[in-house]
């Protein structure tokens, strides 16, 4: 048998890598019904070794810095799309950074 911290753990508790907190522990809890301890105890332990390693924060937050679905762009090819299609700003938009008094970003703009 695999070794739990060696396999995906995501894999082996049967949800997608971008699968909420919810999802992920309600999957553990059917599994946990379907293989209890007493019954399959290696299958218990693979399951919960599984749940806590899902769970766990920082392997929350490499799933929200780089989710599994997305490849990361090159600069490359981000600099040409951007380059292609520039993000359009409206002329109020524009003309409100003008409308800055001084150059300390804590004075408030000075209504006429």
């Amino acid at each position: 048998m695999n070794s739990p911290t060696s396999s995906d753990p995501f894999q082996v508790l049967g949800v997608s890598q971008d699968s909420s907190e919810a999802e992920v522990r309600a999957r553990y809890l059917e599994l946990v019904k379907q293989f209890s301890p007493d019954r399959e105890p290696e299958k218990f332990r693979e399951i919960r070794a599984a749940y806590e390693a899902a769970k766990d924060p920082l392997s929350i937050a490499k799933r929200l810095i780089n989710p599994p679905a997305e490849e990361t762009p090159e600069w490359s090819e981000v600099l040409q799309s951007q380059q292609r299609n520039p993000p359009r700003l409206s002329p109020g938009f524009l003309l409100s950074l003008g409308n800055r008094v001084g150059d300390d970003p804590a004075t408030p703009p000075q209504s006429d």
